[in-house]
């Protein structure tokens, strides 16, 4: 069983390189032969664009569908995490899906592939009642309940309040055979198994051509044409019989289980907070090496959910995209809403492994898009649209009210607790947040290795290069760098809670301790935010300085962030980019000086640690000499451009 998927806003260069490369050529080579069968998945996101831009994959897989050779899988038709989103969500995404399938592809789903793997208990009742017979997982987390490994021969049933599904084990040791072991390697490893037994293999498609050096290893060294040689040979042996999913979820299952939530084993690493991670990296390595109580399959990481946890940018969007989902359902879920709300949905800029994940600013940036676009059509069907006002709630759900101050150009939602920081700045023309900015988050691999070498076995996901340091940065961290209207008060970030007050056209906050008070007022405009700043000195005259961050990257569609730079105009500064649809200006008085910093963080691909730009830091400093008792004030204007 091979996945293929491109996420929500990925480059059009990455795209075109990964059907010349891998999307092609794959159907190609299994098309010469015939008797070998497969089930393919295909996210509906990467379908749309093949059929657009590639009608000749498109038409060949048709036909392979039509002669019986492929079946294939339905899902969540923009490739989300199931888990992550609502009922309703995952119920409407598989019956587009299903629908495409059907209507474009002449398929017939029974399977449904279950994105990066990621289980809960209570999938099982939503696959049920979306017409869905079977999905499969990672063989370790039957495992980790428990099942022996000798009798991973077939699918288990599983249900949540009597919907049941089948769960098929999918192979780890295949997973990490194919396509870097020789073809007789994996016939070995297959044979290994009980006679009438089932072992299956489910990963990613890009492995097959689109992967680091697997474009030579597939097919100019001719791996795939060897490898369905080979099994063509077992078939003829008669001790091998390769089989669709679908053909084996029509025999008895091997028993009942259930599994809690899950995913394969990797991604469960990543979810840890650094610390955490680092320390069962360590213990796992150990373990491979010396398990003589066989406790291994029981060491596992945290749930997906805990990138939520991990990345409060990650969390923050999530929470973003439930609150639209709600929105769109009161609208009566207008058809261009729910699109929009699904592609907001899309699961590759929700979490971080050793792909670029959340760091990668065009598909972070891409998501907050459609979730402006979904909010837009839902206001429109309410009868809300262009509304202004402000409301107070906890809307990331992280125990402390922000307060979201609406205007006719979008809103802006300010977080007391974080210093009265901007964690959203939406704008309704340039469909987009010109906040979403990525903190420098410390990861494991930014550490040394601690004698025990890369913990990820499988060559696809070991960094193939230690951690480097681009643009002359040093590996700096700092998770509270939010979004805009961080505030430095004589050398000090003011990053603790603000006490706040809001009126009829926005909130002041202020902070204080012996010596001395800043106050922060965020009014509403009709072009933006006007904040105005005053410090003031309890017991004598003082000098200092005060700084305010304001981070920012551009929407530009498919580029990334590395274009970013600050520019000053007529009425102010703006942080720019070629090609960029929604920009920020930034515009002081005059007492202010400016300043301009690239923001880098340094995230884990296949080739390796490297640098990925989030965008500018504009710093504006006012120099302040303040008497007893007496008071600075400071102002400086947000616009959002087009």
């Amino acid at each position: 069983m091979v996945h293929f998927h491109q996420p929500v806003g990925n480059l059009e260069s990455v795209m075109r390189h990964a059907t010349r490369r891998c999307y092609l050529p794959f159907l190609e080579t299994i098309s010469e032969h015939p008797q070998v069968p497969w089930t393919l998945h295909y996210s509906g996101c990467l379908l749309r664009w093949l059929e657009a831009n590639a009608p000749e994959v498109t038409l060949l897989l048709r036909r392979l569908i039509i002669t019986g050779q492929v079946e294939m899988l339905t899902g969540g038709m923009e490739e989300p995490i199931l888990a992550s989103i609502p009922e309703r969500d995952r119920a409407a995404q598989i019956e587009r899906m299903s629908n495409h399938l059907r209507s474009t592809y002449q398929a017939s789903p029974q399977g449904l592939w279950l994105t990066e793997r990621v289980w809960e208990p209570e999938l099982a009742r939503t696959l049920a009642q979306s017409g869905v017979v079977y999905t499969v997982i990672d063989d370790s987390s039957l495992l980790a309940v428990g099942v022996p490994h000798e009798q991973l021969t077939g699918a288990f049933l599983t249900d949540f309040e009597g919907e049941t599904v089948q769960l098929f084990p999918a192979s780890r040791q295949l997973r990490y055979l194919i396509p870097y072991g020789h073809p007789d390697s994996v016939l070995a490893e297959i044979r290994k198994g009980p006679p009438g037994g089932l072992m299956v293999y489910a990963d990613d498609g890009e492995k097959f051509g689109e992967w680091p050096h697997t474009h030579r290893q597939v097919y100019q060294r001719g791996w795939l044409e060897r490898f369905l040689s080979a099994v063509e040979g077992a078939q003829d042996e008669g001790w091998l019989r390769a089989v669709q999913l679908g053909q084996a979820a029509a025999v008895a299952p091997e028993g009942r289980v259930h599994v809690p939530s899950c995913s394969y084993d990797e991604m469960m690493v990543w979810a840890l907070p650094t610390p955490a991670r680092r320390r069962l990296e360590t213990a796992l390595a150990r373990l491979r090496r010396a398990d003589p109580m066989g406790v291994l399959p029981y060491l596992r990481g945290a749930p997906w959910q805990g990138f939520l946890a991990k990345y409060p940018e990650v969390a923050r969007l999530q929470q973003a995209m439930l609150r639209v989902s709600q929105k769109v359902a009161l609208a009566g879920s207008p058809p261009p809403a729910v699109e929009e709300l699904h592609l907001a949905q899309c699961n590759c800029a929700y979490w971080h492994g050793t792909f670029g994940g959340a760091y990668l600013t065009f598909l972070r940036l891409a998501l907050w898009q459609h979730l402006v676009r979904a909010e837009r059509a839902a206001n429109q069907a309410l009868g809300t649209a262009g509304g202004v006002g402000i409301e107070v709630g906890d809307f990331d759900a992280d125990g402390f009210d922000e307060v979201r101050l609406q205007g006719p150009w979008g809103y802006a939602t300010v977080a007391p607790q974080l210093g009265g920081q901007l964690v959203e700045l939406i704008s309704w023309e340039g469909e987009a947040n010109l906040v979403a900015v990525m903190g420098r988050h410390q990861e494991s691999y930014h550490l040394p290795e601690e004698g025990h070498g890369p913990v990820d076995q499988e060559l696809e996901l070991a960094p193939s290069e230690a951690p480097t340091v681009s643009g002359g940065q040093s590996l700096e961290f700092d998770q509270l760098e939010i979004g805009a209207l961080r505030d430095c008060l004589d050398g000090q970030w003011l990053d603790q809670p603000y006490q706040y007050r809001v009126d009829a056209d926005g909130v002041d906050l202020w902070w204080e301790d012996e010596r001395l008070i800043l106050r922060k007022s965020v009014r509403v405009q009709t072009d933006g935010l006007r904040v105005t700043y005053s410090v003031g000195s309890k017991t004598s005259r003082w000098q200092g300085g005060l700084v305010v961050e304001v981070r920012s990257c551009p929407w530009a569609p498919g580029r990334k962030a590395d274009g970013a730079a600050l520019r000053q105009t007529s009425s102010g500064w703006v942080v720019q980019q070629p090609g960029a649809r929604a920009v920020l200006e930034v515009s002081p008085d005059d007492a202010a000086v400016v300043d301009g910093l690239t923001l880098l963080a340094q995230g884990s691909t296949l080739k390796g640690v490297e640098a990925m730009y989030q965008g500018v830091s504009v710093q504006v400093t006012w120099p302040i000499t303040v008497s007893e008792d007496g008071a600075w004030t400071g102002e400086l204007t947000l616009r959002p451009r087009r």
